[in-house]
């Protein structure tokens, strides 16, 4: 029996996350929309057996969104989850047809009797010799790609940046412009440009990428362009390159900045006419393809030292898309943890119910030099060296100390020269203008962002730029004003 796909609405992360994991660990896939207008998106684009609401008594949205899903998906499941007691309410819910209420608190229990009158369902309608209860017949179910392994991109976390950037991101998925998503390695950059992909009108075409940073020219050419070469008879031969290959489909160019001028003129020709020409051809062919670039650099500073054509940096950066790192994300870390035990003890067929405290404390703890991909493979072996269904401290085999990236290493006495000794206030210095310019790196040297992400104001930000030598040409030609 495949997992029950459900959806849980509620803008607290907290609750929400709860709910989540409990889920989760009945087997459920589940997935979280903070609005009532994000879930009739998601419910456009996805196949969902339930919505389950955490609603406080008397919220008249939590009505008109299941209103709204009778109308459009009358095969959709709708519980509710209660969080104060309302007979009256309760009474309301219950005559316009509510499938399940639960009264607080919300507990295993209450939520293994959803899972269960769900499946009873499912069974009945399989009895019955219908299709699942999950409005596929109505065209809601999501549009599958060749390459996906059934399973679709999930962005998983509340963090108000990354939450913004999602939004973003759903508002952009159909409509076919270029987008540039920026992140530090690790940070998730392939997963959202999929999971656009996933969610657009192409989502039927074929998904591909082109690392920018191939040393061979020439090879880079023939794999982004295609090649034709002299056959036995004379006749010319054509290999297939990544634009004719995803014409009704999406390209990702990861580290465009890595591209040669020569090509840089090439792929800016494509996005301006939509044409070019195979290596060794002089045919002039035409794709559709939606082009996505993605890097871990900032283009804007390499346009203006003229290190990138500014050109095709305006061609590529009409959205601009920016994931957080792993580090900034707060309670992000514990419910990403859990989201990937959900997914490989599923695999491994190796039930994990949780972490331990001291598991928990030592992934909240870590600086996450790669990102989520680092937190991916923790979690990897962590489920398979995990016993009697806990993940222990002991199971976290973390990355060693000195590969951990420089922005967040500590300078060590050397052996050589004996211990350093620095006066206190520059020791003290040294580790808070490393996490200022981590910061500003990873949201793109965006002030405000950073500002709002250390909890400092922008005047602040500013003065401790200054104090030490973080400031850019943008800023010195901005008119600041400094507070004592």
């Amino acid at each position: 029996m495949n997992p029950l796909r459900i959806l849980v609405v509620q803008p607290d992360p907290v609750l929400s996350s709860s709910m989540v994991s409990i889920m989760q660990t009945l087997g459920c896939r589940v997935e979280q929309a903070e609005s009532d207008r994000e879930a009739a998106r998601m419910l456009d684009r996805f196949q969902f057996q339930a919505v389950v609401c955490i609603v406080e008594p008397d919220d008249p949205d939590v009505i008109e969104l299941f209103q709204y899903i009778r109308r459009k998906f009358p095969h959709v499941y709708f519980a509710v989850q209660l969080t104060k007691s309302s007979e009256e309410f309760q009474r309301k819910l219950i005559s316009e047809g509510v499938n399940f209420i639960a009264q607080p608190p919300m507990t295993v229990a209450t939520m293994k009797s959803v899972v269960l009158a769900l499946r009873n369902r499912q069974e009945q309608h399989r009895a019955n010799g219908e299709s699942d209860f999950n409005g596929a017949a109505n065209g809601h179910s999501l549009r599958p790609h060749p390459a996906m392994t059934g399973e679709p991109c999930q962005l998983v976390g509340h963090d108000p940046t990354l939450r913004k950037t999602i939004e973003l991101a759903e508002n952009v998925a159909d409509i076919d412009t270029p987008v540039l998503i920026l992140g530090d390695r690790g940070t998730g950059k392939s997963t959202l440009a999929r999971w656009i992909h996933q969610r657009g009108s192409r989502a039927n075409g074929v998904f591909t990428e082109v690392n920018c940073q191939n040393p061979s020219e020439t090879a880079l050419e023939a794999e982004i362009f295609g090649i034709s070469t002299p056959g036995p008879n004379g006749a010319p031969i054509h290999k297939m390159g990544k634009l004719e290959e995803a014409t009704t489909g999406t390209i990702v160019f990861d580290e465009p900045q890595s591209l040669p001028p020569t090509l840089q003129q090439k792929v800016l020709r494509f996005l301006q006419t939509g044409e070019y020409q195979p290596v060794g051809s002089m045919q002039v062919r035409r794709s559709s393809a939606r082009a996505i670039f993605s890097t871990r650099e900032a283009i804007s500073a390499l346009a203006q030292r003229e290190r990138f054509r500014q050109d095709l940096y305006y061609r590529i950066s009409v959205i601009v898309l920016k994931l957080p790192p792993l580090c900034l994300r707060g309670n992000d870390i514990e419910q990403l943890a859990r989201h990937f035990v959900s997914i490989y003890s599923r695999r491994l067929s190796k039930p994990v119910r949780d972490f331990s405290m001291d598991a928990l404390r030592v992934l909240c703890d870590h600086g996450w030099p790669g990102n989520v991909y680092e937190m991916e493979s923790l979690i990897h072996r962590g489920v398979i060296l995990s016993q009697n269904g806990l993940i222990q401290a002991q199971h976290l085999v973390m990355m060693p100390a000195n590969a951990q990236t420089p922005a967040r290493s500590v300078n060590s006495p050397s052996k050589l020269n004996g211990p350093s000794i620095r006066p206190l206030k520059e020791s003290l210095a040294e580790p808070e203008k490393q996490l200022i310019l981590q910061a500003l790196e990873a949201l793109n040297w965006n002030r405000q962002e950073t500002a709002r992400v250390l909890d400092i104001n922008r005047t602040t930000l500013y003065k401790k730029m200054k104090k030490y030598n973080l400031l850019t040409e943008e800023d010195h030609a901005e008119n600041y004003i400094e507070l004592d």
